[in-house]
């Protein structure tokens, strides 16, 4: 979804239809890459993405509609195979990146802690999920009933709920910042922190490209989209 193709309508509208809503090109239903009809699980999604709609000019620029992008993602590639996704998730959860932590300097150990720490407490306290946390790259075998526990966790996520998780999931490198989202542990903001304290660490220590400024704000919005299903 990276062409650019001439806009063809001249009116966007939010049509409430059952369990959802669709956004409305003139009279026509938008569609997925794979030309699946969208229905939005809810009206702040619906809205943002019918905002997308209305501010493209004479042509149409995917690569700045997040939502969008995101909403058919889902339709074409979560739904039909909701087992696949879950299944990555918990890859995920077994090389968790809350569980990776570094041996130096000790500030950014301390940030690690204070930041990672109580998102991984809530899981312990929540779900009876406890992650086993190392220091360095070696890998870390997790406990078994604990990713069992994890499986059960996702098995009841389908449909935007279930693609947003594993959106945050693969963005982040955390299947832990990701359900504790979904869970409203954290915010989105806090989440975004979460998941990028080594980078802007390095930041501070050695400032950042423009292409990576650039590079960083594109996430943060596919971020933010799959947020707003999370954040219903």
């Amino acid at each position: 979804m990276n062409q650019k193709i001439k806009r063809f309508y001249s009116d966007v509208k939010i049509h409430g239809v059952e369990n959802g809503f669709q956004i409305l090109l003139d009279t026509r239903p938008i569609k997925s890459a794979g030309q699946l009809i969208l229905q939005l699980p809810n009206e702040k999604m619906a809205e943002q993405l019918a905002s997308e709609w209305r501010r493209q000019k004479e042509f149409i620029d995917f690569a700045k509609m997040p939502v969008m992008r995101f909403a058919s993602a889902v339709s074409d590639n979560i739904i039909s195979r909701p087992n696949e996704a879950r299944a990555e998730i918990l890859k995920y959860a077994h090389s968790d990146l809350l569980c990776y932590r570094v041996n130096e300097p000790a500030s950014l150990i301390e940030r690690q802690k204070s930041f990672w720490d109580p998102v991984l407490r809530e899981f312990k306290d929540q779900l009876g999920i406890e992650f086993v946390i190392s220091s360095g790259v070696q890998y870390v075998e997790q406990d078994a009933k604990s990713m069992q526990r994890v499986e059960e966790v996702i098995a009841p996520l389908k449909g935007y709920q279930l693609g947003a998780v594993h959106l945050v999931t693969v963005m982040t490198g955390s299947a832990a910042l990701a359900m504790a989202l979904h869970n409203k542990w954290v915010t989105v903001e806090a989440a975004w922190q979460c998941a990028h304290l080594d980078e802007d660490f390095q930041i501070e220590q050695w400032g950042e490209d423009e292409e990576a400024i650039l590079r960083r704000q594109r996430r943060h919005a596919e971020f933010c989209a799959a947020a707003l299903v999370l954040e219903d």
